[in-house]
């Protein structure tokens, strides 16, 4: 059985990236520490806020077009999914595919040094959950 070790991160969709992080920063005192401009060009720019030894990731589209618009337009602003960290993705996809989940092929993460696997929201109650290995 794979290791699941940790939630890393939580995404949250935003109109308006700049606002939401000023808007956590005086609410919360969470501060940004990086930003991502369309990373592996994916029409979206990302701040990443920590939290302990997890963070949140603001995400803003940026693209008309693509898999993050099109989630965007069909959910709005808000909670997007959940970030779980896994010793070996591969063996977690196929672990939980196993297991009757729908799951993505695993592919590079937008953080450095990450790759990712998505499994589908109908796969965990409504909650889509993003794997996340990193080396």
């Amino acid at each position: 059985m794979p290791t699941f070790k940790r939630i890393d991160h939580v995404v949250i969709a935003t109109e308006d990236l700049a606002d939401a992080a000023a808007k956590w920063e005086r609410n919360l005192g969470l501060k940004v520490d990086a930003t991502l401009e369309q990373p592996l060009g994916s029409g979206f720019k990302a701040a990443r806020l920590p939290v302990g030894d997890a963070f949140i990731e603001l995400v803003q589209p940026v693209a008309e077009k693509g898999r993050f618009a099109q989630q965007f337009k069909e959910r709005g602003e808000g909670f997007f999914s959940i970030s779980i960290e896994v010793d070996d993705l591969d063996e977690a996809v196929g672990y939980l595919r196993g297991k009757g989940a729908r799951v993505s092929e695993p592919e590079p993460g937008i953080w450095p040094g990450s790759r990712v696997a998505r499994v589908r929201a109908s796969s965990a109650h409504g909650v889509p959950i993003q794997l996340i290995e990193r080396r």
